[in-house]
């Protein structure tokens, strides 16, 4: 079957009738006729409601700066398909891909996968196939269940609860966290970067006997004027501290959790591989810096998209306001899936936001520009639109920001996707449209 890497992913989300079908058995088996239950000599699970996109990028730079081959597993994409599977530092290609499906294909026989089992057995067999030395697979929804949990870790990695996907994974922290803690195994070391980790996610470290190191009692970071420093032990247990390292442009919270994790490695890596691999360090969509076509406003994007990495965002604005000036304001062009918690999002981010320009994007499930316009607008935003696209409410917001000003597009990865598309048309585009006045 010779298909496009386009008519691939027409056909694997065609063929299952639920996008999630929770449970592991069908995908095990099929893994397990691929040979990639064990895809890599070390491997490292990384669960969470946010900061896995962080630490997985962290962790496979720094391991690749100290000479390691890595591969990576990572959802959602934000501009490409590819970006899913990462390969020594670059996205998996058409070919390696359609490689991939046409392999998963043949050894599933009758069994039904869905897109997203499709994609975990693609990335796995493609990190198999690369003969990599660390394999970083992030779990994409819950833990328990999820399928990349096929695979037996040996280092798990929790990085925060919060709420998100509660259909699925429950209505409290602890319930989540419950779910989050089905990446543990007996006798396989964990950490928890959650500042005020669930007690349930305690419980089950304890009831399998997997040693449990959290964030604050065992580990943790300190800022200072240098930059910043970290605090932990190696895998004896014998205290570390690393001073004066360089703040990467990624969560700190993330940050200390990481150099953690990398104490458990076969040959940790050294303290001046860290700092070469951090200095400068960001990922797409994290409070990313967006060109356009005039010089000003700032304008940056962030995939935040539920009320705790909207908690972590606020930080980062109010930090950008005090460097700024107490004339600088915050635009924030916002678009949102239906099924998530809207009002949380606006409550955690209200204070540190000046002007809200609504907007929606062509997605099922979106949620449309009326309805978050009105949402907002009862709890007394300062709202503007709704606007029909995201491209529209950028357009609006630079329009009205001062040169001191930042313009913030957030509310999912549909919404970033959709700016930077716009950004990088007008940017193009030898007659500029955007911030012209």
């Amino acid at each position: 079957m010779s298909l496009t890497l386009h008519e691939w992913l027409d056909r694997i989300q065609a063929l299952h009738p639920r996008e999630i079908d929770l449970g592991l058995q069908r995908v095990r088996e099929v893994a397990r006729r691929l040979g990639v239950c064990t895809p890599a000599p070390f491997v490292i699970t990384v669960a969470g409601t946010n900061g896995k996109g962080s630490t997985v990028a962290m962790l496979d730079a720094i391991l690749r700066a100290s000479g390691r081959r890595v591969g990576t597993c990572t959802s959602p994409h934000l501009h490409v398909y590819n970006e899913r599977v990462g390969l020594h530092g670059e996205p998996a290609s058409d070919t390696q891909l359609c490689a991939a499906f046409a392999r998963i294909e043949a050894a599933r026989g009758d069994i039904s996968l869905t897109y997203f089992e499709y994609s975990t057995l693609a990335g796995l067999w493609l990190i198999a196939q690369e003969r990599v030395d660390v394999a970083v697979l992030e779990i994409g929804l819950g833990g328990r269940l999820d399928a990349i949990n096929l695979v037996d870790p040996d280092l798990a990695i929790i990085t925060s609860i919060g709420l998100d996907h509660m259909e699925w994974l429950g209505d409290t922290r602890e319930a989540i966290g419950r779910e989050k803690a089905g990446i543990l195994r007996a006798g396989v070391q964990a950490l928890c970067g959650d500042l005020d980790t669930p007690v349930t996610i305690l419980e089950e470290a304890q009831r399998l006997g997997a040693p449990l190191l959290l964030q604050g009692a065992h580990y943790g970071f300190e800022r200072s004027d240098a930059g910043w420093q970290w605090w932990g032990q190696d895998a004896s247990g014998t205290p570390l501290r690393w001073p004066e390292l360089p703040v990467p442009a990624l969560d700190l919270l993330n940050a200390a959790t990481v150099l953690q994790a990398l104490q458990f490695l076969p040959s940790p890596p050294s303290r001046d591989i860290v700092r070469s691999a951090l200095d400068g360090l960001i990922l797409q969509g994290r409070f990313e810096r967006v060109q356009h076509s005039r010089q000003w406003p700032e304008i940056r994007v962030d995939v935040a998209h539920n009320p705790h990495a909207a908690g972590l965002l606020k930080e980062k604005l109010q930090r950008f306001s005090q460097g700024a000036g107490p004339a600088s304001r915050i635009h924030v062009v916002l678009a949102m899936m239906a099924d998530k918690d809207q009002l949380g999002f606006y409550k955690a981010l209200e204070s540190a936001v000046d002007f809200w320009y609504i907007a929606a994007f062509a997605e099922t499930r979106g949620m449309s520009a009326q309805a978050l316009y009105d949402l907002l607008q009862e709890q007394g935003a300062q709202v503007l639109g709704p606007h029909a696209t995201v491209a529209a409410a950028c357009e609006h917001a630079i329009q009205c920001a001062g040169e001191s000003d930042l313009v913030l597009v957030t509310g999912s990865f549909v919404t970033v996707a959709d700016a930077v598309r716009h950004m990088r048309a007008a940017l193009s585009n030898p007659t500029p449209t955007i911030g012209t006045r």
